[in-house]
């Protein structure tokens, strides 16, 4: 869940792109970020932490630009699905 849905702020499409972004990561690596804690300190830690990223080995540097591009905790700052394609 996107960092502005968790806060309640309202959201968009870019909650969205947050979202796949963390699919993307769960895919690559066969876990959700965050996975081994409770749910509850799962959203505590995305709103006070830095966004999940990938190992630095392993994946090309498009790949983890993709992720890291969808993963901005500011949502303006995220790309549109266009740019993503």
């Amino acid at each position: 869940m996107a960092p502005e849905v968790m806060q309640e702020q309202g959201h968009d499409t870019s909650a969205d792109i947050w979202s796949l972004g963390i699919t993307a990561i769960e895919l690559a690596m066969g876990d959700a970020p965050l996975s081994q804690y409770p749910h509850m300190k799962v959203i505590r830690l995305i709103l006070d932490q830095s966004p999940p990223t990938l190992p630095n080995q392993g994946w090309s540097e498009e790949f983890k630009a993709f992720v890291h591009d969808c993963l901005k905790k500011n949502p303006t700052e995220r790309p549109t699905i266009e740019e993503l394609l």
